[in-house]
């Protein structure tokens, strides 16, 4: 018997009023959770879109992967998160990192790991009745509290020691691997011992591409041009402490150097980003990453061998062109291997 698994799933909404609909059919699936990514130019509100979520389905949990600390002010953002808390009936979480296409596409630059771990605090305070300090101002809120556990989406040792430290939970991208996840776990796990937390306080998700087809290779196709904005976004900053191969390094730098975050998560014929992986010669190994991809066996497989080494909780994207038919081969074949 297969080990269990929370599933959880996000789509770009094409049409809002459709998305409440698409939202209950995610659960009655068999996922656990709604994502929604926010990125302003490119995507609807999430919050707004959450809380479509929120009244279309009953006990999924509801998430933002993820926000950023600077087109809100962290006052704006805990009275949105916990107006969603308090409609969902505390199903809500606040996944936030340091800020990618968001920013990129509005001129804006990234938060530090100092920024992002004060942003952190201060939403969670004030989500949860008490007074808060940003950029020199106390903050407080009149109304509530909804308390709202926030997640970091942490890709280098920095964040994952700081997420270890004050965050709920922590959202890791391109580290399926076994020795990906060590690095990633064991910052994770340092932090939280760092000011006497016990790790396992600390719920962990992994982002990954889950794709139905005949073969590997076919399966990839439907998804290269996210795996470059994938790897563009964990990478971005530096390379260090992420388990990456020295020779990789030169090619990642060189893709990474032509990605386009005006087509980020995109997968119209305009987007230049899809054959990047390819021409630098990364799309296998970046697929190891964090995709899997080929006949429903084969992913049940490949999902069971995670699963066994502590990989049990997986955010998979709908960035496939079917998503009915994806959503309905989930629910038949994978679901039903990985239940409670």
């Amino acid at each position: 018997m297969s080990p269990t698994i929370s599933f959880g799933t996000g789509k770009v909404p094409d049409d809002l009023s459709t998305y409440g609909e698409w939202a209950r059919r995610v659960e009655d699936s068999g996922f656990s959770m709604v994502v929604a990514g926010d990125s302003q130019s490119l995507w609807a509100d999430p919050f707004i879109t959450l809380t479509l979520a929120a009244h279309h389905t009953e006990n999924a949990l509801l998430a933002t992967t993820v926000t950023n600390p600077v087109t809100r002010h962290p006052a704006a953002a805990a009275s949105a998160a916990m107006a969603v808390q308090q409609i969902s009936g505390g199903r809500f979480r606040y996944g936030i990192a340091s800020g990618d296409s968001a920013l990129v596409n509005i001129g804006e630059r990234p938060a530090s790991v100092q920024e992002l771990r004060d942003y952190t605090a201060a939403v969670k305070a004030l989500s949860g009745g008490q007074e808060a300090t940003w950029q020199g101002h106390d903050l407080h809120m009149r109304w509530g509290p909804a308390p709202v556990p926030v997640w970091i989406a942490a890709e280098g040792p920095r964040t994952q020691f700081m997420a270890g430290q004050i965050a709920d939970g922590v959202i890791l991208s391109n580290s399926l691997p076994a020795d990906v996840c060590e690095i990633a776990l064991g910052n994770i796990a340092a932090g939280a011992r760092s000011v006497g937390r016990d790790p396992d306080e600390v719920e962990v998700w992994w982002f990954a591409n889950l794709l139905f087809a005949e073969t590997q290779e076919a399966g990839l196709e439907q998804i290269k041009f996210l795996i470059a904005g994938t790897a563009n976004h964990v990478y971005r900053f530096h390379m260090d402490g992420k388990g990456l191969p020295e020779d990789v390094k030169p090619r990642l730098a060189a893709m990474m150097a032509e990605y386009d975050s005006r087509h980020h998560a995109y997968a119209d014929g305009a987007n230049v980003n899809a054959g990047l992986a390819d021409k630098h010669g990364l799309t296998e190994f970046l697929a190891t990453r964090g995709t899997i991809a080929g006949p429903p066996g084969y992913c049940i497989d490949r999902l069971s061998e995670l699963a066994e080494r502590g990989v049990n909780r997986l955010v998979l994207a709908q960035f496939m062109d079917d998503k009915d038919a994806w959503m309905h081969t989930f629910a038949q074949t994978i679901a039903p291997a990985f239940s409670p």
